[in-house]
């Protein structure tokens, strides 16, 4: 799979495109899970008909099925070389409570690690602390972070501020609250 996101990432990058890693690569490049399921990559909106059509050259573009959580601008799904690849622009994520703007810019990657030979930018461990605790299901990956960040520390805890001044249900508001005070 990381053969396969240093491909992608050799093309990104020749086109100046702002994007990072997110999902369960990013869990396991800081040791969280051991097996990804696929590739996660966020981009900036300006950037994404490009990676439209660099994607769509490498690999086979999927159709995508609307979800009832989601009202991302531009969600994406391709298969490279066997290998998922959801691609988001503009994520937005519903809740009870109304929908999060996450919002993905240069402060959004915090790690770039050299795969291959090619630079691939991670985005945080703590914006997707808060992305999986939105996403039905992901309670597991959300326990394994607070784990991490009560052995390691919380390091860019101003990525978990800033994300509290968007729309979120109060549970997770209170959630990342008490990890911030901890």
């Amino acid at each position: 799979m990381l053969n396969i996101l240093s491909y992608i990432g050799e093309f990104l990058n020749n086109e100046n495109i702002r994007w990072a890693v997110g999902g369960s690569i990013l869990l396991n490049q800081f040791g969280i899970i051991d097996s990804p399921n696929d590739i996660d990559i966020l981009v900036d909106l300006k950037d994404i008909n490009k990676v439209n059509d660099i994607l769509k050259e490498i690999g086979k573009k999927k159709i995508y099925e609307k979800s009832k959580i989601y009202a991302t601008k531009f969600f994406y799904e391709y298969e490279v070389n066997n290998i998922d690849v959801d691609v988001m622009a503009g994520l937005i994520i519903k809740h009870n409570e109304g929908e999060f703007n996450y919002t993905f810019d240069k402060e959004s990657i915090t790690k770039v690690v050299n795969i291959n030979g090619v630079n691939i930018p991670f985005s945080s461990l703590e914006d997707w602390y808060i992305i999986y605790q939105l996403i039905p299901g992901r309670e597991y990956k959300v326990s394994l972070i607070e784990d991490y960040f009560m052995i390691d520390g919380i390091k860019n805890s101003t990525l978990l501020e800033r994300g509290l001044k968007e729309e979120l249900p109060k549970e997770v508001k209170w959630r990342v609250e008490k990890l911030l005070n901890l």
